[in-house]
């Protein structure tokens, strides 16, 4: 007994993990048989939660209760630029823009946080409406459409996994290696245990919480590069689709909200889980409304068992 609440408490990503599972079950007794195709299909519809719910893992993982609001602005906005730019002779040019812009993005979200001393939450919510207004106005010049190559491949399957599946992979490869074995991923989760702690311990904090809100910006601008050709388009509510689905995801997957402990792989099995959740309610016919109430419910009793679990 002790040894399973000893890999429980290490291993926090296996709730995320049986909840798809399960999910996946009913789904399949429902639908009259088991599939992987529909497996394989929500693990596919939940990259760009994930993508985000790894910008907000970079900093719900520092600590102080912080979560980034910016993020789901900062995917519109790349989305829209790939659209414009991601075409013959301006495709360098619109990857230079895009780095360029989550960049800045993610420095202006720390000299808020850091210089300025602004509580995260409160800090990127306030760029996020500036963001936004410049979606509002850049999308009345720019094109919505994608080139119509780079979504062919977005769309596209290698090895048996579509695209976006493939590159989840790779990042849920690369995260681990910089979360939990290089200097700065200690780093980060020593200042999640607590900055004024991690000062004491020789730990530069706001080097370490400039790195994460920049870290944050890019791979949020990643997912909307990659979601703007996948579903052939973007809109100016685009990433406010995946906004709270990522922060559940994170959350889900075993990120502590407080901050000190992250689990990657808890991070996507979380955004497979809820869009697997997603795709059980739309089969049982409720109306949208019931739909939202029961996925609250169950978020919530998720999240209530993983936290009781991991204390």
């Amino acid at each position: 007994m002790d040894a399973a609440k000893k890999f429980i408490h290490k291993n926090s990503w296996i709730w995320a993990a049986a909840g798809t599972l399960l999910i996946w079950c009913v789904i399949s007794v429902m639908s009259g048989g088991f599939s992987l195709k529909t497996m394989f299909l929500n693990a596919t519809l939940a990259t760009f939660a994930f993508l985000l719910g790894i910008s907000e893992l970079f900093i719900i993982t520092s600590g102080e209760g912080a979560i980034d609001l910016s993020v789901a602005y900062t995917f519109t906005l790349s989305a829209y630029i790939s659209a414009k730019l991601f075409r013959s002779g301006t495709v360098l040019m619109g990857i230079l823009l895009i780095i360029a812009v989550c960049i800045l993005i993610g420095l202006v979200n720390s000299f808020v946080n850091v210089c300025l001393h602004v509580h995260a939450m409160i800090g990127t919510l306030a760029v996020g409406y500036i963001l936004f207004t410049i979606v509002l106005i850049y999308a009345q010049s720019s094109t919505m459409a994608p080139d119509k190559l780079w979504a062919k491949f977005c769309q596209s399957q290698i090895g048996g996994f579509s695209v976006p599946t493939a590159l989840c992979l790779i990042v849920i490869a690369f995260m681990v290696v910089v979360l939990y074995h290089t200097k700065f991923g200690k780093q980060l989760h020593a200042v999640g245990q607590g900055h004024l702690a991690g000062k004491f311990a020789g730990v530069p904090v706001n080097r370490i919480l400039v790195i994460s809100f920049v870290s944050s910006s890019l791979i949020a601008g990643l997912g909307g590069v990659i979601c703007c050709a996948y579903v052939n388009g973007s809109y100016q509510t685009l990433g406010d689709t995946y906004q709270m689905s990522a922060i559940s995801a994170a959350m889900i997957g075993g990120t502590l909200v407080s901050g000190g402990k992250s689990s990657v792989v808890g991070t996507y099995l979380g955004a497979v889980m809820l869009t697997l959740l997603g795709t059980l309610l739309n089969l049982t016919g409720l109306a949208k409304g019931w739909q939202y109430v029961i996925e609250g419910l169950i978020i919530i009793m998720l999240l209530v068992s993983g936290t009781g679990n991991r204390r």
